[in-house]
């Protein structure tokens, strides 16, 4: 099970007891949210899968308090991949260069990005089945903020239908944020920079 969070939980608990015998993110807020975000998360309350794995709301808290400079996880089955992956506690975070996905401006998935969604599909199933996936889209700051979070909400949207009708991940545990140019995660004044800042960044929360 790829829950990596718990893992190094588990290690720094173990660690601790050994050497001690006594033992800023800006994300859009809910009123901000698309309109697919938020009927996503009104169907995701208090819903049921078919196989009784009840879908648990993590609340508009949590999102926002996700950590993009979490800890980076050394997955041998991704590392040839270029899929990123990061963990915290109770979540992993799978980051993916727009190039592998899409073409300039576009919001279509390329070949080459639905092997990649496929590869994280693969890890997800070896997770708890009843926590809540987001995928966050993020642009860099060369266009105008409105078109920004227009193409990372198309794109956001285009990664979340491609894991419900091709990876068979439930409906009712995926929703998106648009984060357009809000949360940089390099310097949007050289090439390089912008490249890094735009993603796509699905976060599995994967506390039981």
């Amino acid at each position: 099970m790829k829950n990596y969070g718990l893992l190094t939980l588990g290690l720094a608990v173990i660690l601790s007891s050994c050497n001690d015998p006594k033992g800023d993110v800006e994300n859009d807020s809910m009123q901000e949210a698309t309109e697919d975000t938020a009927v996503v998360y009104d169907d995701a309350r208090g819903r049921v899968e078919a196989d009784g794995a009840e879908i648990k709301d993590v609340g508009e808290d949590f999102w926002a308090d996700i950590n993009w400079d979490a800890p980076v996880v050394d997955d041998p089955e991704l590392k040839t991949s270029e899929i990123e992956v990061r963990a915290e506690k109770e979540y992993n975070i799978y980051g993916l260069d727009d190039r592998l996905l899409f073409d300039t401006d576009k919001a279509q998935i390329r070949a080459e990005g639905e092997e990649k969604l496929q590869q994280i599909v693969n890890e997800i199933k070896e997770l708890p089945q009843n926590g809540q996936i987001r995928i966050f889209g993020h642009a860099d700051a060369r266009a105008g903020n409105e078109y920004n979070k227009e193409l990372s909400a198309e794109r956001a949207n285009a990664v979340k239908d491609w894991l419900q009708n091709k990876g068979g991940i439930a409906a009712n545990r995926l929703s998106i944020e648009a984060m357009g140019e809000t949360a940089p995660r390099a310097t949007n004044e050289t090439a390089r920079g912008r490249q890094l800042n735009r993603r796509v960044a699905i976060v599995v929360v994967t506390r039981e």
